[in-house]
């Protein structure tokens, strides 16, 4: 069986390519992360995020017991994953977290975020994917299994 050569390709080419493929990284994926940042971080100032956080202490104390507060690192971490660790340090005001919480409490916090729906860019693939009544469906079986699962 006849094997064609293979051949180093060209700089234009590979550019061209790493362009067509980090272009919507650029455009979508950053962006969501800004703007998303910025605007959870205008409403945690504001004080928006209190109400959102009680309503969801049955959840977060009750169910999971985690701190009070857990619910708003929850939320950021819906924009990044990581945000869910550094809004605890920064509302803990240390990265020590086992003067916070115990280990069973970190295990389920990180289980819960881990497992939680993951960032605004996933779900805006999957809204361009797939429609918002699947993306939605999504979201919302996964934020039943880390429920679950923590």
């Amino acid at each position: 069986m006849g094997m064609s050569k293979y051949h180093m390709p060209s700089l234009r080419v590979v550019v061209k390519h790493t362009w067509a493929r980090t272009k919507s990284l650029l455009w979508i994926v950053f962006q969501a992360y800004i703007i998303g940042s910025a605007e959870l971080q205008a409403l945690y100032s504001v004080g928006v995020l209190d109400p959102i956080n009680a309503a969801l202490n049955p959840i977060t104390v009750w169910w999971l017991g985690l701190p009070a507060v857990a619910g708003i690192f929850l939320i950021f971490g819906v924009v990044r994953k990581e945000l869910t660790i550094l809004m605890s340090a920064v509302i803990f005001q240390t990265t020590n977290f086992a003067l916070i919480m115990t280990p069973l409490q970190l295990i389920v916090l990180a289980l819960v975020s881990m497992i939680n729906i993951p960032c605004i860019a996933a779900i805006i693939t999957l809204v361009k994917e797939y429609g918002w009544k699947s993306a939605i469906t999504i979201a919302t079986v996964e934020i039943g299994l880390a429920t679950t699962v923590g």
